[in-house]
């Protein structure tokens, strides 16, 4: 059974829990103290969050609890790993705090789930030196220098060969746009 539940500061986002979730966050007693469930909001990020501010004597000392955060430290069992976690939404929804929705995955892991690039040729792994195009692809600190091509098509589709090949069909996967077709000169 999943549960939606309103975010105080939206009319049109709700964050997602499964039964196990909500059972947890319903029957934990501090969270149930500062009405968490009532009081959740939409973070700048997208995530669901709960924040108070509480007066101390020294000053005041905000109290912050992500959602997803709190279930994954509660249920998600952490891989054994010499780098830094992070957590993954599985769908990419953010709302989705379905404990199947979450785990815990390293940065390069976390990015090869993203399906966005940044670069000037628009294509990851792909960049552009003088009249080329140069396809690149970096696994567990080895740099696979894929080769110099005509087009940033060219480079993207290599750089999706040899992705495929380490890692399986994933998000990361260039989009690879049909190359513009030359205009027609006019004769006159």
């Amino acid at each position: 059974m999943s549960y939606k539940i309103k975010l105080k500061n939206t009319k049109d986002k709700t964050a997602i829990l499964d039964d196990k979730g909500y059972k947890a966050v319903k029957g934990d007693k501090h969270l149930s103290k500062i009405s968490f469930l009532d009081n959740l909001r939409s973070h700048s990020s997208g995530y669901p969050i709960f924040q108070r501010c509480i007066t101390t004597k020294k000053g005041p000392v905000y109290e912050t609890i992500y959602l997803h955060r709190w279930l994954a430290d509660k249920f998600i069992k952490k891989p054994k790993s010499n780098r830094k976690l992070f957590l993954r939404f599985k769908n990419g929804n953010v709302m989705d705090c379905s404990l199947v929705n979450l785990e815990f995955v390293t940065m390069s892991e976390l990015r090869r789930s993203n399906n966005s690039t940044t670069n000037s040729s628009g294509y990851r792994g792909v960049t552009k030196e003088k009249k080329r195009f140069r396809a690149n692809l970096y696994h567990k600190g080895v740099n696979y220098n894929l080769g110099f091509f005509k087009t940033g098509e060219d480079a993207a589709k290599a750089y999706n060969k040899k992705s495929r090949e380490l890692f399986g069909e994933t998000n990361s996967l260039n989009k690879v746009k049909a190359p513009a077709k030359p205009k027609a000169k006019k004769i006159k």
